[in-house]
């Protein structure tokens, strides 16, 4: 005798819902995963994704708190130099758990298993473990899909980080290079100073060239691949954006004491060096109301500031060279509308931060250095101060919010710290062996 036994396959309509919503949603973050895995590593071009996003403020955020903890700067260095690196690892675990929980839900919106046993089942696909299958063809389409993501997903970011660590070398040659030229931190002041005494003034539009490059190519990369913003040097008072504004104070005071070289290229390093602090602020650094940062939506929120130009354009004295300088920065500011160009446009709006005094010091430093001094301290500041008024604040608020190293004319820091100073060489220069001050711990 057979016993046929018949198998309840009815749902019940509540349950129909539930798992038809699940499948939708599971849809939705399978969506949302792809598009930030392609706009974050895969489109070269500078495009942000809000879920990548939110994973970089969270590990950036969290190591901030816990640096904070530490009682000097270099405690500090040393906790946030793990912020970048992490940004790069856990992306990568956030983007492979979203996946197994959008795999998991789609799972268990087409089966009739639960939903702990649809996790088991995506897991077991999307690590290409085996241990667990689908008993229906739409369970079995979609473990081949999940069996072919994770290995994809893995590769991807495999590719990425030499990709990564590539510009970061790059970058950091400059930087490691410019602590012999401009003292570590790095200063401007003491940039043209060492150059004077060693008789290297002759190559410094070569070298202004350089770093007119290497800003462009800062503002680039770091603008396609946001996690290199906080991947910090391999000492406590190296970083690239004190390195930066002190080439840039090093063009603004060559242009501002002297007067019979055509400083071409001192101008090209200041115009690429505000388009890059202005850029990384705007992009990166700037607070941004929370509607603006989300997808789809955030493309609606109409900007309610925008900037005149002929307001942010690098001064000159030459008419000609100020008529490029507005026509470069009008170029620069279109399609730079948002909420934080208002903050740019109001803090360069600002009294300027560097006083008086500590110019006169440094034009005492150099004018005891013997550097060919064609302006008095007057008619130099007046130069001097309008053109660093331009790019003071974004400078300022970076190394605020990346906690670089203190070096001089760098601004404060979210905890009040120090200013270190570079070895300065007049202080070694013509002096005898039992005058020269002890080496800096």
């Amino acid at each position: 005798m057979i016993h046929v036994v018949a198998l309840d396959l009815t749902v019940s309509p509540s349950e129909l819902v539930s798992r038809t919503a699940c499948f939708v949603l599971g849809v939705l973050l399978f969506m949302s995963m792809i598009v930030s895995l392609l706009r974050t590593i895969v489109v070269p071009r500078a495009l942000r994704s809000f879920f990548s996003s939110m994973i970089m403020a969270a590990v950036v955020n969290t190591s901030w708190g816990l640096a904070r903890l530490r009682k000097n700067y270099k405690g500090r260095d040393s906790v946030m130099a793990w912020g970048g690196p992490l940004i790069i690892i856990v992306t990568l675990l956030a983007w492979l758990l979203g996946f197994l929980l959008a795999y998991g839900l789609m799972i268990y919106g087409v089966g009739g298993n639960s939903f702990g046993d649809a996790l088991a089942q995506a897991g077991s696909s999307l690590f290409t473990l085996g241990f667990d299958a689908g008993h229906s063809q739409d369970q079995t389409i979609l473990d081949f899909m999940a069996a072919a993501t994770g290995p994809i997903v893995i590769a991807l970011m495999i590719g990425f980080l030499p990709t990564i660590y590539g510009i970061y070398t790059e970058r950091e040659i400059a930087v490691t290079q410019l602590s012999t030229e401009a003292g570590e931190p790095a200063w401007g002041p003491e940039f043209l100073a060492r150059a004077h005494l060693t008789d290297r003034l002759s190559i410094n539009d070569g070298i202004f060239e350089y770093w007119s490059k290497w800003a462009t190519s800062l503002r680039l990369t770091h603008l396609t691949y946001p996690a290199l913003i906080h991947v910090r040097s391999a000492r406590a008072n190296r970083h690239y954006a004190t390195s930066l504004l002190a080439m840039m104070d090093a063009a603004a005071l060559s242009v501002s004491l002297n007067h019979e070289r055509s400083h071409h290229q001192a101008y090209l390093l200041l115009a690429q060096g505000v388009q890059t602090f202005d850029t990384l602020y705007v992009t990166s650094i700037a607070p941004k109301k929370f509607i603006s940062r989300l997808p789809i939506i955030g493309r609606f929120v109409k900007p309610t500031v925008t900037i005149d130009p002929a307001m942010i354009a690098m001064p000159s004295r030459e008419p000609g060279r100020t008529a490029a300088q507005h026509a470069a920065s009008a170029d620069a500011v279109r399609g730079m509308a948002h909420e934080a160009i208002g903050l740019l446009d109001s803090g360069e709006q600002m009294p300027l931060t560097l006083t008086r005094e500590e110019f006169n010091e440094v034009y005492e430093m150099l004018e005891a250095a013997e550097f060919p001094i064609e302006y008095n301290a007057d008619d130099a500041w007046e130069m001097f101060s309008k053109l660093r008024k331009r790019y003071e604040f974004p400078a300022y608020a970076i190394c605020a919010k990346l906690d670089a190293p203190p070096a001089p004319w760098s601004g404060p820091r979210r905890v009040k710290t120090e200013t270190v100073s570079p070895a300065l060489a007049m202080d070694y220069f013509g002096k005898p062996e039992d005058m020269i001050p002890p080496d800096i711990e």
